[in-house]
Protein backbone atom coordinates (compact mmCIF):
# COMPACT_ATOMS: atom_id res chain seq x y z
CA UNK A 1 0.00 0.00 0.00
CA UNK A 2 2.69 2.18 0.86
CA UNK A 3 4.68 1.99 -2.43
CA UNK A 4 0.60 3.40 -4.42
CA UNK A 5 1.00 6.46 -2.45
CA UNK A 6 4.64 6.88 -3.38
CA UNK A 7 3.38 6.39 -6.87
CA UNK A 8 1.05 9.10 -7.06
CA UNK A 9 3.61 11.49 -5.35
CA UNK A 10 6.01 10.66 -8.07
CA UNK A 11 3.44 11.95 -11.10
CA UNK A 12 2.33 15.07 -9.36
CA UNK A 13 3.65 18.78 -9.98
CA UNK A 14 7.43 18.95 -10.63
CA UNK A 15 9.39 20.76 -8.22
CA UNK A 16 9.79 24.27 -7.89
CA UNK A 17 7.05 26.87 -7.25
CA UNK A 18 8.02 29.18 -10.34
CA UNK A 19 7.41 26.41 -13.10
CA UNK A 20 3.77 24.93 -11.29
CA UNK A 21 2.29 28.90 -11.36
CA UNK A 22 3.62 29.98 -14.68
CA UNK A 23 1.89 26.55 -15.96
CA UNK A 24 -1.15 27.45 -13.68
CA UNK A 25 -1.27 30.91 -15.33
CA UNK A 26 -0.69 30.46 -19.07
CA UNK A 27 -3.34 27.67 -19.26
CA UNK A 28 -5.67 30.65 -18.56
CA UNK A 29 -3.56 33.32 -20.62
CA UNK A 30 -5.44 32.99 -24.10
CA UNK A 31 -8.72 33.11 -22.08
CA UNK A 32 -7.27 35.92 -20.31
CA UNK A 33 -5.93 37.51 -23.99
CA UNK A 34 -9.87 37.33 -25.81
CA UNK A 35 -10.85 39.97 -23.59
CA UNK A 36 -9.01 43.35 -24.85
CA UNK A 37 -8.86 41.76 -28.66
CA UNK A 38 -12.92 41.30 -28.00
CA UNK A 39 -12.93 45.14 -26.91
CA UNK A 40 -10.97 46.49 -29.29
CA UNK A 41 -12.36 44.64 -32.54
CA UNK A 42 -16.21 43.95 -31.53
CA UNK A 43 -16.74 46.78 -28.65
CA UNK A 44 -14.92 49.82 -28.98
CA UNK A 45 -16.42 50.25 -33.25
CA UNK A 46 -19.79 49.73 -32.54
CA UNK A 47 -19.54 52.66 -29.81
CA UNK A 48 -17.72 54.77 -32.26
CA UNK A 49 -20.86 53.81 -34.93
CA UNK A 50 -23.43 54.38 -32.09
CA UNK A 51 -22.30 57.93 -31.76
CA UNK A 52 -21.74 58.92 -35.43
CA UNK A 53 -25.33 57.49 -35.26
CA UNK A 54 -26.72 59.56 -31.92
CA UNK A 55 -24.67 62.57 -33.29
CA UNK A 56 -26.48 62.63 -36.70
CA UNK A 57 -29.99 62.11 -35.54
CA UNK A 58 -29.24 64.97 -33.24
CA UNK A 59 -28.30 67.42 -36.22
CA UNK A 60 -31.54 66.56 -38.00
CA UNK A 61 -33.26 69.42 -39.01
CA UNK A 62 -36.14 70.60 -41.62
CA UNK A 63 -34.68 70.43 -45.13
CA UNK A 64 -32.27 67.61 -44.49
CA UNK A 65 -32.47 64.97 -47.20
CA UNK A 66 -32.12 61.30 -45.47
CA UNK A 67 -32.58 57.93 -46.34
CA UNK A 68 -34.56 55.36 -43.42
CA UNK A 69 -33.48 51.42 -42.87
CA UNK A 70 -36.40 50.47 -45.48
CA UNK A 71 -34.80 52.50 -48.17
CA UNK A 72 -37.08 55.18 -48.28
CA UNK A 73 -35.50 58.71 -49.17
CA UNK A 74 -37.40 61.78 -48.84
CA UNK A 75 -36.99 65.55 -46.89
CA UNK A 76 -37.38 66.30 -43.64
CA UNK A 77 -40.50 68.26 -42.94
CA UNK A 78 -40.85 68.15 -39.37
CA UNK A 79 -38.53 67.47 -36.40
CA UNK A 80 -39.77 66.26 -33.04
CA UNK A 81 -38.60 65.02 -30.29
CA UNK A 82 -38.46 61.91 -31.14
CA UNK A 83 -40.10 61.74 -34.86
CA UNK A 84 -39.41 63.25 -38.11
CA UNK A 85 -41.94 64.00 -40.88
CA UNK A 86 -40.24 63.00 -44.19
CA UNK A 87 -42.03 64.37 -47.85
CA UNK A 88 -41.08 61.40 -50.08
CA UNK A 89 -43.31 62.33 -52.83
CA UNK A 90 -45.71 65.88 -53.40
CA UNK A 91 -48.74 66.24 -50.82
CA UNK A 92 -47.18 62.36 -49.11
CA UNK A 93 -45.73 62.62 -45.56
CA UNK A 94 -44.66 59.96 -43.11
CA UNK A 95 -43.98 60.08 -39.81
CA UNK A 96 -41.17 57.99 -38.84
CA UNK A 97 -38.90 57.30 -35.77
CA UNK A 98 -35.89 59.41 -35.38
CA UNK A 99 -33.43 56.14 -35.36
CA UNK A 100 -35.36 54.73 -38.29
CA UNK A 101 -32.89 57.25 -40.18
CA UNK A 102 -29.65 55.79 -40.86
CA UNK A 103 -28.07 58.19 -43.66
CA UNK A 104 -27.94 61.94 -44.25
CA UNK A 105 -27.44 62.82 -47.79
CA UNK A 106 -26.12 65.46 -49.37
CA UNK A 107 -27.35 67.46 -51.98
CA UNK A 108 -27.28 66.18 -55.28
Amino acid sequence: MLGLFSVAYAAGEPAGGLGGLLGSFGSFLPIILIFPIFYFLVIMPQQKTRKRHQAMMDSLKKGDKVVTGSGIIGTIAGVDKDTVVLLVAPEVKLRMMKNAITELRSEE
